[in-house]
């Protein structure tokens, strides 16, 4: 109800300033006083226009969510598959509760990282048995990691894994998990904290998935991800190439989120790279052989993952 009212509130504010708001939006380089109360408010005023990185319903198509057609990029069908069939923890990943017991433990009933994208996390931690995770943003996947970590443990006492977290703003209970936690923005990073990372080795980039200028998006495909030696595994969020964004996000909240147009980018003719799981496309178009390896998703169809993991060759 509240929202309603403020929406119907808005627009006839709106409606009203409507003229001022797009004459602030088209000047706003020359308005230096505006711009420092836009700062310091936290907000801005753009307008919709080819040179900025804003859209209207208009420029969207009927169907936004049919693949899209993206000549170089090689899904690696085969390569995917045959990682799916060599997964072998589903009664594993059926003990873990849909609520979470606490905080700081795993419960798939979140909104952050749960079906689908969980159970590859797990599965492939429990396969590749690395000795070292960093995580470019923490939370839900974390806990589903150190989970998978202990498991690995059970199986070879010997077994160990660094689990690094670099989460400058959020998750004040991470310290508690037991991982290595990074309170520093991954742009204020030394590339050298990456050289650590060797084969099978994951590096999970959940950040904030807009390309700004040297924001952490850029820093991450530009000179984290390219300096990773052979073998390094890399996982990307919220990724569902070949398909865009999901419809809500583009229709409805309007998301400006962009990384997944760099990385796929990145990746069209790149020898150097080979993706080895897209949760998205597997769950859409493999469905079976996707949910073999991920049993909760399997009652969770709605579910959509977004993981998307390729590897340094």
């Amino acid at each position: 109800m509240l929202h309603k009212i403020a929406d119907v509130g808005a627009t006839a504010l709106g409606g009203i300033a409507a003229p001022a708001l797009r004459f602030m939006g088209k000047h706003h380089n020359r308005m230096t006083r505006f711009q420092a109360l836009q700062d310091r408010a936290g907000f801005q005023v753009r307008t919709t226009h080819y040179y900025e990185p804003t859209y209207a319903e208009h420029d969207l198509p009927a169907d936004t969510q049919k693949p899209r057609f993206l000549p170089g990029f090689d899904m690696n069908e085969g390569e995917q598959l045959a990682l799916l069939r060599s997964f072998h923890f589903a009664e594993e990943l059926r003990a873990f509760p849909d609520a979470k017991p606490r905080e700081d433990e795993y419960g798939y009933d979140n909104r952050m990282y749960s079906y689908g994208d969980a159970e590859i996390l797990y599965n492939m931690i429990r396969l590749k048995k690395p000795a070292r995770i960093i995580e470019i943003g923490s939370g839900q996947s974390t806990l589903m990691a150190r989970a998978a970590i202990a498991a690995n443990r059970r199986d070879d006492e010997g077994y160990t894994c660094a689990h690094i977290c670099i989460e400058p703003y959020e998750m004040p209970w991470l310290e508690r998990t037991g991982v290595a936690v990074v309170r520093e923005r991954v742009e204020d990073l030394d590339l050298a904290f990456f050289d650590a990372l060797d084969a099978n080795d994951i590096l999970f980039i959940d950040s904030s998935h807009v390309i700004r200028p040297w924001g952490d998006v850029l820093r991450e495909f530009h000179q984290i991800v390219p300096s990773v030696k052979s073998g390094v595994i890399v996982h990307v969020h919220d990724i569902f190439t070949p398909y865009d964004y999901p419809e809500t996000w583009l229709r409805q909240d309007r998301r400006l989120w962009n990384e997944q147009y760099l990385m796929e980018s990145f990746l069209c003719y790149n020898s150097q790279f080979k993706v080895i799981c897209a949760n998205h496309w597997l769950k859409q178009e493999r469905f079976d052989k996707f949910v073999a390896a991920c049993p909760m998703t399997a009652e969770h169809p709605d579910a959509k993952p977004g993981g998307f993991w390729f590897q340094r060759i």
